[in-house]
């Protein structure tokens, strides 16, 4: 069907929508939040983790880069989606942020460089959880707000906790029914004055506690974001609009499978591997085994 009036005819004007999805420079390469089955049959949630990789041509620079979960953190029907116009987008509790100054941190073309919530080695030691990873070897680790330490391997690099507007928050994990995770930018402003700014909150709409706030991060800013879910049947519960994602991925096997995802990949003519980034998390990522599993 066109929708061109026919010639000689006058039609409706009809005003159409156009949102612009991007390609990022620097990508979600793995994310890995669903976990396995423990040494003893338990479900087992300590040793998630998230990989970035530089998908451009040039050198990028962490430094100041941050990470967060979007709110809610599961697949909730989000209040935010429904009732804002959806500009900003809201963190559930916890902003971490690397260090550095500028340029501490490069990342060069084609390199990656992994964040874990617990950087230990899950499978051996003190752990011993043979369906887990060895994460005592990753570049950065999140760490155990409830103990109030940076409880990481020696020689991993603490991120910054730079917002935890919820007291009770306790051990830092990403959502094992499906977390929607992005990294952004603050755009130069210092990460204290913009969570200290009251107008950088917002308590979630119509929600009954409108004392707890959430840190809203401008649309514009986020660099990247993949949007996960527990199952097929929950894949309309969007927690961000379709221009940072179209539609929402999950591990078809649930949860403590010891399964991740990962980001499918092309190789160039030069050999170096490009990953695919439409901003459309069902179609760019796949179920896969953890890629730092040994």
């Amino acid at each position: 069907m066109s929708v061109l009036p026919e010639q000689g005819e006058i039609g409706d004007a009809v005003e159409l929508s156009l949102k612009r999805s991007e390609t990022n420079a620097l990508v979600i390469k793995e994310l890995y939040y669903g976990d396995c089955i423990g040494r003893q049959g338990e479900e087992y949630q300590a040793d998630q983790y998230v990989t970035l990789y530089n998908n451009s041509d040039e050198t990028l620079y962490l430094d100041g880069l941050c990470i967060a979960v979007v709110d809610p953190p599961t697949a909730l029907a989000s209040p935010w989606m429904e009732y804002t116009d959806m500009k900003r987008i809201p963190v559930n509790d916890l902003a971490w942020q690397f260090p550095g100054t500028g340029k501490d941190y490069p990342l060069a073309p084609g390199a990656e460089t992994t964040i874990a919530t617990n950087a230990v080695n899950h499978t051996g030691g003190e752990y011993q959880h043979p369906n887990s990873v060895d994460l005592s070897g990753v570049d950065w680790g999140f760490w155990d707000v409830s103990l109030g330490r940076q409880d990481i391997q020696a020689g991993v690099t603490p991120m910054k906790l730079i917002s935890k507007l919820n007291s009770n928050i306790s051990m830092y994990l990403f959502p094992v029914l499906g977390p929607t995770l992005m990294v952004f930018t603050l755009q130069g402003a210092s990460a204290k004055d913009y969570v200290d700014d009251p107008a950088n909150r917002e308590p979630r709409p119509q929600a009954s506690n409108q004392n707890k706030l959430y840190l809203m991060i401008p649309k514009e800013w986020v660099i990247d974001c993949i949007e996960c879910v527990e199952n097929v049947d929950r894949i309309t519960r969007k927690r961000v609009p379709d221009e940072l994602n179209h539609t929402p991925t999950f591990l078809p096997e649930g949860a403590y499978n010891g399964k991740s995802l990962v980001r499918k990949k092309t190789v160039g003519a030069d050999g170096r591997i490009v990953y695919q980034d439409t901003n459309n998390a069902s179609e760019d990522f796949e179920v896969t085994t953890p890629l730092l599993k040994k």
